[in-house]
């Protein structure tokens, strides 16, 4: 059985296709793209880049380079959200080998963070601009109290004191 040749993404390329989404995020559902989005990304960067190195960059292959980007992005919100790591743009976690057996641990939980260890993430900017506003993971802090709760206990409140 023979394996088809992956596609090849090149920096300028990622950017092409990041940008293609960010002018087609209005019509999608939260950052949610479709595969229709992901078919017409394809013929795009078909236009922009016609030396494409690997497989065929099809909606599929876009598709999926889509998820890998999310997974990335989300791995550098871990980085920059973990206590006693730094970030830089440029050098990653900028892990020394004093923090490595720290950093080795951590990657053990998040894998798709292992390629920022000493280099950075240069579409950070576009894809926090591409990802929905909702933040996600175990420490995020969500109210239970509403603002109709707050109404409710007030009335309560008020009622009991000047009675």
């Amino acid at each position: 059985m023979t394996r088809k040749a992956p596609a090849v993404w090149s920096k300028a390329e990622e950017t092409t296709f990041l940008e293609f989404l960010l002018q087609a995020l209005p019509s999608s559902s939260d950052g949610g793209f479709k595969l229709a989005t992901f078919n017409q990304a394809s013929a795009h960067l078909k236009t922009k880049h016609l030396n494409q190195r690997g497989a065929e960059k099809n909606g599929g292959v876009c598709k999926n380079k889509w998820t890998a980007l999310k997974k990335a992005y989300q791995s550098v919100i871990e980085i920059k959200c973990t206590s006693g790591f730094t970030w830089s743009d440029e050098h990653g976690a900028g892990i020394s080998d004093r923090k490595y057996d720290v950093w080795a641990h951590f990657t053990k939980s998040h894998p798709h963070a292992k390629p920022f260890m000493t280099k950075g993430f240069e579409h950070f900017e576009i894809m926090q601009q591409l990802m929905p506003g909702k933040s996600k993971g175990s420490h995020v802090f969500r109210p239970t109290t509403t603002v109709a709760n707050v109404n409710t206990l007030s009335s309560i409140y008020l009622s009991r004191s000047f009675h």
